[in-house]
């Protein structure tokens, strides 16, 4: 009778354990971002914001409900949101350009990673919507789409470039740009990738066996497991962290990214395209990637493009005259 006793008790302290790390996370989640200031006075500054708008761009660009879902052959993109105040993206049309006029003559598609979505700027602070607005200075009434994704390189941006032509979402003559560089890894797995194979192999079994799948995940997502998870992956980021490369990373990344550009040059002259390849380059240490890749032809280096206004936060974005710079370059690439 002890036994039972002590066992319930053990299972209701459990239970109570669990309840109180979901109250106080969702609160302590709560208050922090109450009087939370994300960036600098600077990089606040450069925004054009005050702080509590400052701070409702950085809560609809990273604290989304849900940051990211599953896309097909691309493996993730940015979940939708069509009611952000500075952030909104669609599924058809990537994210907002609010400057497009309502008839095309053409139209300009955007390729990249989180410099050409505009990650902590608003819609109309990224580099596609600079680029917009110096065709419309210029007479030019072309659609400009913005299709950058975080983390994507230049293999995902291909196979997203594909799935837009099965579409038929571009027509011959239309204009496409891509920016690569900065997130370029070679043959190395995309972000998730381990994740998706690991729970596709556990839940794709014989019914009868879903069971143990079932027991793992029940305890694998009890809050006070995520709880300690959490508190172990912030401490192994911290003790782990290494951003060196090889040499031998190094040639598979520039073997790759020759590739993708190959394989992007047979698709942009077979669907008769007008296709701009610009490379770019924000971190120091990338200086040795930048040295191998920027050998390659067919590219337009960027890397070099700051002035006194130009600004990096700490999560590696570009304040906006950063981009309008960008922007300005590209447009005089693409647009002689």
């Amino acid at each position: 009778m002890n036994k039972i006793k002590l066992f319930i008790s053990i299972f209701l302290i459990f239970l109570l354990l669990n309840v109180i790390i979901v109250f106080l996370w969702q609160l302590r989640t709560t208050i922090k971002f109450n009087n939370f200031k994300p960036y600098s006075d600077q990089f606040t500054n450069s925004l054009n914001l005050s702080e509590k708008d400052a701070l409702k761009l950085y809560l609809e660009t990273w604290q989304r409900e849900r940051l990211f879902v599953y896309d097909e052959f691309t493996g993730l993109k940015e979940s939708e949101i069509t009611d952000g105040k500075y952030v909104n993206i669609s599924a058809k049309d990537g994210r907002k350009i609010k400057n497009n006029p309502n008839i095309c003559k053409k139209n300009i598609f955007f390729y990249g990673g989180e410099i050409i979505f505009g990650y902590d700027a608003t819609d109309s602070q990224s580099i596609p919507f600079y680029f917009r607005e110096i065709l419309f200075k210029n007479n030019l009434d072309y659609c400009v789409f913005n299709f950058g994704r975080k983390s994507y390189y230049s293999t995902q941006e291909n196979i997203l470039l594909q799935k837009h032509l099965i579409k038929n979402k571009i027509k011959e003559n239309d204009i496409v740009i891509f920016l690569n560089g900065e997130n370029e890894n070679g043959s190395k797995n995309i972000l998730n990738t381990n994740f998706i194979d690991k729970n596709y192999n556990e839940l794709h079994q014989k019914y009868w066996k879903l069971y143990k799948a079932g027991i793992k995940y029940f305890f694998d997502l009890l809050p006070i497991k995520q709880f300690f998870e959490v508190l172990i992956n912030k401490k192994i980021l911290i003790n782990n962290y290494d951003d060196r490369i090889s040499n031998q990373d190094l040639d598979d990344i520039k073997f790759v990214f020759q590739k993708n550009l190959d394989i992007r040059k047979s698709i942009c002259k077979i669907n008769k395209l007008e296709c701009f390849n610009f490379l770019f380059f924000l971190k120091i240490n990338n200086n040795l990637k930048f040295e191998k890749i920027n050998k390659i032809t067919n590219t337009f280096d960027l890397s070099n493009i700051k002035n006194q206004f130009t600004i990096i936060n700490k999560f590696g974005s570009l304040n906006p005259e950063y981009n309008k710079l960008i922007a300005e370059e590209m447009f005089k690439v693409v647009i002689d």
